[in-house]
């Protein structure tokens, strides 16, 4: 990678993972996201501080890159948000090379009107999905916004008016999975198959609580999945790291749901020193690279930490070397907001709820 350029722009809701990475790897790095984090602010070289991402307009989106690379030759690395802000990525000055899919390929994937008809040209199993809520059927239905993330988005189809960027699909009962890979130059490469944990599905609470490596799947279902991403990549020219998330009903039968289109907080789950960023360039230049680095045996578990009220973080707070994302003090958490991330190992993995009411608990008590 050494006629690329060294610096490295990393946008993101959330910029934390993706900026330690590259810093690792060596490369200078300058990040844009939501949260200003301290391990955030630590390794950024220059940093500018974005709105809430329901609040940003995409040519606001595409001048904070622009004012972030200041004129230099760059790469540019985009995490959560991309979903919403890809129109602008045909907009990007020459000096900045965007490291992910095609123009085109986001198109396909963020709206949900061409990523069912591709999953049914290609006759890959989904869930009911219809775009009226005239054509649900007499079963209970979720409704989806388009190009949003982190399961807030989903609601009980009922409880909403029918609106342009709501979709409907049927809800299906099962372990909630995704399958982290990599992909570049119509090949794949799957790199962990995880369960995702929801804070109460059964009470329409589909926000993401936890996400945990090592989800065991019998080699039938594994084949299912592979040769899904294999018909994906080829029809869509994946590139990069990403990951498609799906439902295992109790019988074991598999239903596809999103593709995320951007390395995803599931990479957080590989080992320490997997080289994401260099994975990431190399597949974007249409490069699979080789994947030397050895894939976790133990499980790891990456926990998020909700506040129970509304939350303002004591200054100086000793922080638990297990958490992550860590808001600088003084900072206000509202209700239901995300603290930090909590990233625990497989003897650790049963005692998230423990560990995160202790964290809140602490909070309060220094405060």
């Amino acid at each position: 990678m050494a006629e690329h350029p060294r610096l490295l722009l990393i946008v993101a809701q959330s910029a934390r993972m993706l900026a330690q990475s590259a810093t690792r790897e060596g490369y200078s790095v300058r990040v844009a996201d939501c949260f200003a984090d301290i391990d955030t602010l630590e390794v950024a070289d220059r940093f500018l501080k974005l709105s809430a991402l329901d609040d940003l307009e995409a040519n606001q989106w595409l001048q904070t890159i622009i004012t972030l690379s200041d004129d230099e030759p760059c790469w540019l690395i985009c995490g959560t948000g991309i979903e919403r802000f890809y129109s602008a990525l045909s907009q990007l000055p020459p000096h900045i090379k965007f490291a992910g899919p095609s123009y085109e390929c986001f198109e396909q994937i963020c709206l949900p009107e061409k990523w069912i008809a591709i999953l049914e040209s290609l006759s890959l199993p989904h869930p009911p999905t219809t775009f009226h809520k005239t054509q649900m059927a007499n079963s209970k239905w979720l409704a989806k916004s388009v190009a949003s993330w982190g399961g807030t988005h989903i609601v009980e189809a009922n409880l909403v008016v029918e609106r342009p960027e709501h979709y409907y699909q049927q809800y299906i009962e099962g372990i909630s999975g995704s399958v982290l890979f990599l992909a570049a130059a119509n090949d794949i490469q799957l790199l962990l198959f995880n369960q995702q944990f929801p804070v109460n599905p059964s009470l329409y609470n589909f926000s993401l609580n936890a996400i945990s490596s090592g989800l065991q799947l019998e080699l039938k279902q594994q084949n299912i999945l592979h040769q899904a991403l294999h018909k994906l990549t080829e029809n869509l020219s994946l590139t990069g790291l990403m990951s498609l998330d799906f439902i295992i009903k109790p019988a074991g039968e598999i239903f596809l749901l999103e593709l995320n289109p951007r390395p995803t907080a599931s990479c957080q789950l590989l080992s320490n020193d997997a080289p994401i960023i260099y994975w990431q360039l190399m597949s974007s230049t249409g490069v699979m690279p080789e994947i030397a680095v050895e894939l976790p045996a133990k499980k790891r578990i990456l926990w998020f930490c909700f506040a129970p009220e509304k939350t303002i973080i004591p200054a100086d707070f000793d922080w638990p070397e297990y958490c992550h994302d860590l808001p600088a003090g003084g900072s206000v958490i509202d209700k239901n907001g995300i603290i930090c991330s909590l990233m625990l190992d497989e003897t650790e993995q049963n005692n998230g709820h423990h560990l995160a009411n202790i964290l809140v608990k602490n909070l309060s008590v220094t405060a």
